[in-house]
């Protein structure tokens, strides 16, 4: 058991990169990794309950603080891989990444995404020439720029665009985001009209004005019809009391 112990511990040490004089009072149990039988220990109290009981006590508290590591490591990873996928405008679907799940086996995830971002940094490069000229023209709809420059950076564009397949720039197809941009660079006497919202007429203008300006009165605690019928009938017994 611990052998076993040991060993253990030997892969946190390295894991933690422990110094030397932290491993030194567990020499006696670092020593039993390479025993052949209880013989081989040196101290008397070797193979004793105190000493295997300190023993996974610190394997408790190294492998909680290398988990608190690894999630760090992963949070940073995945940091990196979402702030690169935004260099390059695509999104986490796009590697199909799911960055809101929860994770609970850390090294497995630091592995996918270490392949991820080496995947993400080579669609940087061969993404570069068509995402720099869709930001030249986004940025070129808001600025002044002449027509003919806009025009021929769109035409180039277009032709880049033919000879690529499936290409998503922002979770969109890029065709759609071309179109977008050709839309907002044409003039605004050409656009389209937007649709005019309807008006509302003034007979129901004013149920709604009088609506709003009317305070709500709680309602009668009776009808009004039983109201005048008690009304009625006091009057009569009144009218009879004061003739006695």
């Amino acid at each position: 058991m611990l052998q076993a112990l040991g060993l253990k511990l030997r892969d946190l040490w390295k894991f933690h990169n422990t110094a030397p004089e932290n491993i030194l009072e567990f020499a006696e149990t670092f020593a039993c990794i390479d025993a052949e039988s209880a013989n081989e220990l040196t101290k008397e109290k070797s193979l004793s309950m105190e000493l295997i009981s300190k023993a996974t006590e610190e394997i408790n508290t190294l492998e909680a603080s290398m988990v608190a590591k690894q999630k760090k490591m992963y949070l940073g990873k995945k940091q990196k891989l979402l702030k690169l996928l935004e260099e390059t405008h695509m999104v986490p679907a796009d590697m199909k990444f799911d960055p809101k799940k929860k994770e609970s086996d850390f090294p497995k995830a630091i592995s996918d995404l270490k392949i991820m971002i080496k995947q993400v940094k080579v669609q940087i490069l061969e993404r570069k020439d068509i995402v720099m000229r869709i930001e030249l023209l986004q940025h070129a709809v808001n600025n002044s720029l002449s027509v003919k420059t806009s025009e021929r950076l769109l035409r180039s564009l277009k032709n880049m665009v033919v000879l690529e397949g499936t290409f998503l720039f922002d979770g969109k197809d890029v065709k759609v985001v071309i179109n977008e941009i050709e839309y907002e660079m044409k003039p605004a006497s050409t656009k389209p009209a937007l649709p005019v919202k309807k008006r509302m007429s003034a007979r129901l203008t004013e149920l709604r004005d009088k609506e709003q300006s009317s305070p709500d009165l709680p309602p009668p605690p009776y009808p009004s019809r039983v109201r005048d019928g008690n009304r009625e009938r006091r009057k009569g017994v009144w009218g009879k009391e004061s003739k006695r």
